[in-house]
């Protein structure tokens, strides 16, 4: 299916006012932002389709210029991001809101189906303090990804037992100081 470039937010609520109860999916172009070239942003794309009932993909590249999104109805035991939910409420407060939408919408009380997402995760002071006095291994922690340093956190305080914190720490501690992350969270190559 070749995408479709909708040259306005307005135009693709039409698409959807007309297809969303009987389309399967669609295949949505988008123009990247550096380009002077006119299209529904994004985030207009996803307003349109969660007031439908619809949901967005994943993204792929078409070419230097271009990229495309797949967009569907959403199922019913679907899991919705923070995000989308409190989205979901400003578009109502607006009265934007299809029918479809609030059906999709109302399932989620129903399945009780949200996405995990932590607001923050922190070390422990007392654990930070101890991490700390490895001046080698702080830098070194300090200078990955937040992505990294987020879950390795996860990763050190999560278990239940104190114990198994403090092994953890240590091992992060220790690995950090050898300038490596943890094996944990390290993607192992097949051979």
């Amino acid at each position: 299916m070749d995408p479709i470039f909708f040259k306005s937010q307005k135009e693709f609520r039409s698409w959807l006012k007309k297809n969303h109860h009987k389309e399967f999916e669609l295949i949505l172009g988008f123009y990247k932002t550096k380009f002077a070239r006119k299209g529904i942003a994004y985030k207009e794309a996803v307003d349109e389709a969660l007031c439908f009932g619809w949901i967005d993909g994943v993204r792929k590249g078409i070419g230097v210029e271009t990229y495309c999104i797949r967009f569907t109805p959403r199922k019913s035991n679907s899991i919705w991001s923070k995000v989308n939910r409190n989205r979901m409420l400003e578009l109502q407060q607006l009265g934007l809101v299809m029918e479809a939408g609030l059906k999709a919408f109302q399932a989620i009380k129903k399945t009780n189906q949200y996405s995990f997402e932590q607001e923050s995760i922190v070390m422990p002071p007392s654990y930070e303090k101890t991490f700390r006095k490895n001046k080698k291994a702080w830098s070194f922690f300090q200078s990955q990804a937040p992505y990294y340093r987020r879950t390795a956190i996860w990763w050190v305080i999560s278990p239940k037992k104190e114990e198994t914190k403090l092994s953890r720490l240590s091992v992060l501690i220790s690995d950090s100081e050898k300038e490596k992350r943890i094996d944990a969270l390290t993607w192992k190559k097949k051979t």
